[in-house]
């Protein structure tokens, strides 16, 4: 038992126990990487984030003296509250050991008490581009991070007032930015870090500019099924894509797409073609790509996307088909998939086809159901390409790995905390189907 005399403020105390942390001069300790190289094996690993002194990989709790012992609080402001991804948000940082909520802005709910948010009593408030700059002079002593949950074509005026806002402040007092719309997806300025961490850790790692753009829910199932068969892709042909999203995909606002009673016993297509997440996928595919994998910077990727919106109300399912220049059997293909994902924990490498049921309200990517067509050496021409493609499915849960939980994600990267501090990972999932 430890008492503080003298000391009236609780933050003083964090930042003692922070500053004897780090006289005492512990280091973090980085993993191993795994030893041992499977047939398939073309992958260089990314890098795992190491543990930082005082960041438990799987501490949930959010009393005081577990914040104080893991350090400061982190202050973040949430720009657009309102929707389904917004509700996730605010309960993955009232459990996260670090971050705590000193904005929440909504202009719907301007005014109301925040829900499931038990660290502070906290009403929603409507704060525009110019005053949410005006909070940003402050640099991080004011927030240390911004996340804009906004619809696509909104965010701009407040990063720019972010921008403006902070030009003078030093790189170490640069309050971070999360956009989770497709704004900034497509940014080749250097300035935007795309924020999938399987596929792009590295360039998250390495960003000095605090701007990470969150991925899209579809492009983060579909490049997770993609990436590891890249080496193997037969240039000449496109994957295939059929997507089936729960209705909380469609947001908030009224429409078929959510509309339970129009959806019962239906099914609806939508945008079958040039869909954004068809773009987002080849574009950030092949920005990760190898200058000698069949699809790269001169030969870039493109994909067929076919999305729909299901009765179900979270989740996403995917069917992808993806042309090989090569024969692969399905065991080929599931020592392809452990092998690139096994030091990912938010990633679940499954012999059956994954269901959404099995992830919905989880926080990883199943990707598994791994099949190939039978091969008959009689066979050429369009019958012999025909047989050399893989099928395989993935699902997660459009809200959370699609949206929240990668956002805390990233989040958690550009604060230089434990890449997975403050979200339930599950080691052993459940599967329906055997």
């Amino acid at each position: 038992i430890v008492f503080w005399y003298g000391v009236e403020d609780w933050k003083q105390i964090s930042d003692l126990v922070a500053a004897k942390a780090k006289s005492a001069g512990v280091a973090a300790e980085t993993p191993k990487p795994a030893s041992g190289v499977r047939a398939y094996s073309t992958m260089a690993r990314r890098p795992v984030v190491p543990i930082v002194p005082g960041g438990a990989r799987r501490s949930y709790t959010t009393s005081a003296s577990a914040n104080m012992s893991a350090g400061a609080p982190l202050r973040v402001g949430l720009i657009g509250a309102r929707g389904y991804t917004g509700r996730e948000l605010i309960r993955l940082i009232d459990t996260h050991p670090r971050f705590e909520l000193a904005y929440v802005s909504s202009r719907e709910l301007a005014g109301k008490p925040v829900p499931n948010y038990n660290k502070s009593q906290l009403n929603h408030v409507n704060l525009s581009a110019q005053q949410v700059g005006e909070l940003a002079r402050g640099g991080r002593d004011a927030v240390d991070v911004w996340i804009l949950a906004l619809p696509n074509n909104v965010a701009a005026p407040f990063v720019a007032a972010i921008d403006a806002a902070t030009a003078g402040v030093s790189a170490a007092q640069q309050p971070v930015v999360v956009d989770l719309s497709a704004d900034y997806r497509f940014d080749s300025s250097g300035q935007w870090a795309y924020g999938l961490p399987e596929l792009h850790r590295p360039a998250l790692l390495a960003s000095t500019t605090g701007r990470i753009a969150n991925p899209g829910c579809y492009a983060t199932g579909s490049q997770m099924g993609l990436a590891p068969l890249l080496p193997y892709m037969d240039a000449t042909r496109l994957p295939s894509i059929f997507g089936v999203s729960g209705y909380s995909g469609a947001g908030t606002n009224p429409s078929p797409k959510n509309d339970p009673a129009f959806l019962r016993d239906n099914f609806i297509p939508y945008a079958p073609v040039n869909h954004i997440h068809e773009r987002e996928i080849g574009y950030s595919l092949t920005r990760a790509s190898k200058p000698t994998f069949p699809f790269n910077a001169s030969n870039p990727l493109r994909v067929q996307f076919t999305p729909h919106v299901a009765s179900f109300f979270q989740g996403i399912s995917l069917t992808l088909h993806v042309p090989l220049r090569m024969s692969m059997t399905a065991n080929d293909m599931l020592e392809v998939y452990r092998e690139f994902y096994q030091s990912e924990r938010l990633v679940h490498v499954t012999e059956s086809a994954p269901l959404v049921r099995d992830n919905a309200e989880k926080h990883y990517v199943a990707v598994g159901g791994f099949a190939v067509p039978p091969t008959d050496s009689a066979e050429e021409g369009s019958a012999s390409l025909a047989g050399r493609r893989a099928v395989l499915n993935v699902t997660l849960d459009n809200l959370l790995k699609g949206a929240a939980t990668q956002a805390v994600q990233n989040m958690n990267i550009a604060m230089g905390i434990d890449e997975y501090m403050g979200i339930p990972v599950q080691d052993a999932p459940t599967m329906s189907l055997k």
